[in-house]
């Protein structure tokens, strides 16, 4: 997908569980000197402001993926965030000049999480995060190496963390798409799912921790098609909607 939308779809499908497989694989990332001084400055940077520590938490790298209609293969290596912060997220114009496998490119995951009252439910980020505070974006988090290449169990991990939300609440979920955020250059995968709950049940159970409100989008054309171009949606949050219409027949 190109055009003025901003991001784009790097594969599309509809991948339901035991069709999303993983296989592990050495971590290609060049270890290029500029780029690794690079990394430290931001991370030291980051961690000297008052009041803030991160955590380099472990995290899957997307080295690559291969897609039919009836499997889509990934093929991941370890990263971490301290990684991720220092490339991709404030550094991603370091693959123009050492290519693109010079970034962390961590496995994101967004839900495009349906109620059953008929909402797209999305988060606002509070200003305290490091990745997009302040915009809309899906409630979402990245592959982690404790989730055994497992799609479906990773996101629910990240939707009980996040929303306390149960497996049994879950009604629907499958994978629909690779898209990349062209700002920071960063894969994600998205994953439409339909709960047994209502839009006020998930705004009840927010953790104010990362999200300060819910952004609800009812689930019809026009809304979902505004949605799209409003500004306060990250890329993610616009590639979400987007294959949550496409897949809606909207």
């Amino acid at each position: 997908m190109s055009g003025d939308l901003p991001f784009d779809l790097l594969v599309t499908g509809h991948w339901r569980p035991g069709q999303v497989r993983a296989t592990w694989t050495e971590d290609s990332r060049p270890h290029i000197k500029e780029v690794e001084q690079a990394i430290e400055r931001a991370w030291s940077a980051a961690n000297a402001q008052k009041g803030k520590k991160l955590f380099d938490g472990p995290m899957c790298r997307l080295e690559q993926w291969n897609a039919t209609p009836d499997v889509l293969e990934l093929i991941l290596s370890p990263t971490s965030y301290r990684i991720f912060f220092g490339t991709n997220l404030l550094n991603p114009k370091l693959a123009d000049q050492f290519g693109k496998s010079a970034l962390a490119n961590a496995t994101g995951l967004s839900a495009g999480l349906m109620t059953s009252d008929g909402f797209l439910m999305l988060g606002r980020r509070n200003e305290s995060v490091a990745y997009y505070p302040g915009r809309v974006h899906p409630f979402a988090g990245s592959m982690e190496p404790g989730d055994a290449g497992d799609v479906f169990a990773a996101m629910q991990r990240e939707l009980g963390e996040e929303l306390n939300i149960k497996s049994y609440e879950i009604q629907d979920i499958h994978c629909a798409a690779i898209a990349e955020d062209r700002s920071i250059r960063h894969p994600e995968l998205i994953l439409p799912i339909f709960l047994s709950l209502t839009r006020e049940q998930i705004e009840a159970r927010l953790d104010a921790a990362e999200h300060e409100t819910c952004r609800a989008i009812p689930l019809k054309v026009a809304d979902l098609e505004r949605a799209i171009g409003d500004g306060e949606m990250t890329p993610i949050a616009a590639a979400t909607v987007w294959i949550v219409r496409k897949q809606l027949g909207a």
